[in-house]
């Protein structure tokens, strides 16, 4: 009798355990409109440009998400960035969050997940952007950014996010769209930032193979 009683409790602290590694954690996609535009910026050009955009923000927002793309949170806008020769530039701003683009544990590991989302995801998401979202007199540039989750136990909760965020000239993220250059041909004048493996945000020149 002890032994089964001891057995039913070994089993339900395992249960209770793996239930545990599949609670609710921080939620990264933007679930309606309203989570995915941000709306309010401490910088007053980033507001006005806010203001006078919302219809193309919207489109944005609707065009990804009726293509079953979501957005993370406050995903959609505009950003500032200070460019190589320190001059300050406005960007529009498009950060993902693919539900297709998730990986659990080690295998692959956070070099082979970067490889990955950026050869294979990147540049067929930044298709999704058109020449005429950028047609705005004073935005530089876009900043676009595709996030992923890396779980543990569960496939849907639980684990970290990792992230590719590129900060293109809107000269070249025209080019590419046109198909006049490459994915990699435009990342040559493109600042790469990302984090992997719950690591700080670093500047990468990625390397193809």
């Amino acid at each position: 009798m002890n032994i089964s009683i001891n057995k039913r409790y070994l089993f339900v602290v395992i249960f209770a355990f793996f239930l545990s590694g599949c609670a609710h954690g921080p939620v990264y996609t933007a679930k309606s409109e309203g989570e995915a535009i941000k709306k309010d910026y401490q910088d007053g050009r980033l507001q006005e440009l806010y203001t006078q955009n919302q219809n193309l923000l919207k489109e944005l927002y609707t065009r990804f998400t009726t293509s079953r793309v979501d957005i993370y949170k406050e995903g959609i806008g505009f950003t500032d960035f200070t460019n190589q020769r320190n001059m300050r530039t406005y960007y529009l701003m498009v950060k993902i969050r693919p539900q297709e683009i998730m990986y659990k544990g080690n295998k692959p590991n956070a070099d082979e997940r970067f490889s990955e989302v950026l050869q294979k995801h990147a540049p067929k998401y930044l298709k999704y952007l058109r020449k005429s979202d950028l047609d705005i007199k004073s935005i530089d540039g876009l900043t676009f950014g595709v996030y992923w989750a890396v779980r543990d136990v569960c496939d849907t909760y639980g684990g970290f996010i990792e992230y590719i965020e590129f900060y293109t000239p809107k000269q070249f993220v025209n080019e590419f769209l046109d198909g006049k250059i490459t994915f990699q041909e435009m990342l040559l004048d493109t600042e790469v930032i990302r984090s992997l493996d719950k690591g700080q945000p670093t500047s990468v020149k990625p390397v193809f193979k």
